[in-house]
């Protein structure tokens, strides 16, 4: 029982790294979504002054939506794993509902809010496609993709259009990658804590089974020695 205790709280630990070092990772695709976004607004910007994009400028533009479309597949990605994380983590430890409901006045509802977000995503993304009149299957890998933008790049209708669905994703994005982030390390922090408190549960526990195994052998020592002296005698 005690092996298996003590290889749960490893997990927790384990656990509570990983979404670390997924929060790190999502940081870092916040930046380049927010790069993204500033590119698209001055298209945007560009298009008031000039009928069309070159073909170079549009190529560049293309390049932006395929990151911009790998950014949101690795943000509902992570937003998967991290939902399994706390699945995992309410299965090997009873307690931590009752530690969770405590916390933050019983506000944190992880499931929650990475259902939301990801749903949230998956509307953002079906109605600037749909203005496009386009579905999520038409772009699901970087060629057709590159395929549905170079014919909307034949016209300056088609190009603002694909300018302003790009720009509409990046924003919500943003916040998305944003709120995702900060769910994900206070979910780091609560497990990470939770872990502590177990571990150091676990350490007082095998403290004093220690100090009773000592204190049983003391006596059973003890106990030697008087009937050893009664044959001596």
């Amino acid at each position: 029982e005690w092996t298996q205790i003590a290889n749960n709280v490893e997990l927790a630990g384990q656990s509570a790294k990983q979404l670390q070092q997924y929060a790190t990772q999502l940081k870092q695709y916040y930046q380049q979504v927010q790069q993204y976004k500033n590119q698209f607004q001055s298209y945007k910007m560009m298009l008031q002054n000039i009928r069309k994009l070159s073909p170079q400028q549009w190529n560049e533009f293309t390049k932006s939506v395929i990151g911009l479309k790998n950014a949101v597949n690795y943000g509902e990605g992570i937003n998967f794993a991290a939902t399994s994380f706390n699945s995992d983590f309410h299965k090997l430890f009873k307690g931590y509902d009752k530690y969770l409901a405590g916390a933050k006045d019983g506000s944190l509802n992880f499931s929650d809010t990475y259902k939301q977000l990801n749903k949230s995503t998956r509307d953002t993304l079906n109605g600037a496609l749909n203005n496009l009149g386009l579905q999520a299957k038409d772009m699901e890998n970087d060629e057709d993709t590159m395929k549905q933008l170079q014919k909307l790049s034949l016209s300056a209708s088609g190009q603002k259009a694909a300018i302003q669905a790009a720009n509409e994703i990046a924003l919500h994005q943003t916040h998305t990658l944003k709120k995702l982030q900060q769910t994900i390390m206070t979910q780091a922090n609560m497990q990470g804590e939770f872990y502590a408190a177990q571990n150091s549960k676990e350490e007082l526990q095998q403290a004093k089974i220690k100090a009773f195994r000592d204190k049983a052998d003391f006596s059973v020592g003890a106990d030697h020695k008087k009937n050893t002296r009664r044959i001596q005698r």
